[in-house]
C-alpha cells in the first residue's frame, strides 16, 4: 500500500496544539513535501520496434524508486503510482541510425495515448536521434499507470539506441 497524503493542520481559535497534533499533521506533511514520490529509469538494453505502431518501451535499469512504482521485470515498461495525486511525465526515446521515415515518441495513461504529448520528427540523416516529452496527469495511487510509447517508419523493424541516447521515463508527484 502506497503513503497517504498528510492533510493540512486545522485547529479551532482557543484550542492547544499538542505534540501529537504537530506530529500528525504539521510534521507529517512536511516530510511528504520534501520527500514526494519519485521514479527515474531508463533502457540499458536494445529493443526492436516494428515499423507503424506505438509500442511501450522497455524501462530496465532504475535509478531511484521511492515509492515501489516500477518493477524491472514485470510490466518493465510501466510506472505505477502508488501515492493518489498529480504528476509530471518525462519521457524520452532513442533510436539507432536511419534516414528512413519518421519517429515518435508519447506518453501513455492507462495504455492510452495522453493528448498534447506525442512529438515526432521525419528522419532525414543517418544519425542517432532522441526525443523527448512530458505530460500532467492525474494517477489514484493503485492502478493508474503511465509509460513512454515510440513508433517508426522505417519499413522495417528498427532498434532504439542506448550508447549516446537512452528511452527513458521520469515521474515526479507535484500535488495532491
Amino acid at each position: 500500500m502506497g503513503r497517504i497524503v498528510p492533510v493540512s493542520a486545522s485547529v479551532s481559535p482557543g484550542a492547544f496544539i499538542t505534540g501529537a497534533l504537530w506530529n500528525a499533521q504539521v510534521k507529517a506533511l512536511n516530510d511528504f513535501t520534501t520527500g514526494v514520490p519519485v521514479f527515474a529509469g531508463y533502457q540499458a538494453t536494445v529493443q526492436s520496434i516494428s515499423t507503424g505502431t506505438f509500442t511501450p518501451l522497455t524501462i530496465d535499469t532504475e535509478v531511484i524508486d521511492s515509492d515501489g512504482g516500477h518493477s524491472t521485470t514485470t510490466n518493465t515498461s510501466r510506472y505505477t503510482a502508488t501515492v493518489p495525486g498529480t504528476y509530471l511525465v518525462l519521457g524520452t526515446a532513442a533510436w539507432a541510425a536511419n534516414s528512413t521515415g519518421y519517429r515518435r515518441v508519447s506518453i501513455n495513461l492507462n495504455g492510452s495515448r495522453v493528448t498534447g504529448s506525442s512529438i515526432g520528427a521525419d528522419a532525414t540523416t543517418t544519425v542517432l536521434s532522441g526525443q523527448t516529452t512530458s505530460a500532467i496527469v492525474s494517477m489514484n495511487g493503485t492502478t493508474d499507470y503511465v509509460e513512454v510509447v515510440g513508433a517508426q517508419s522505417t519499413g522495417s523493424a528498427l532498434n532504439t539506441s542506448v550508447s549516446d541516447f537512452a528511452p527513458s521515463l521520469r515521474v515526479i508527484w507535484i500535488s495532491r
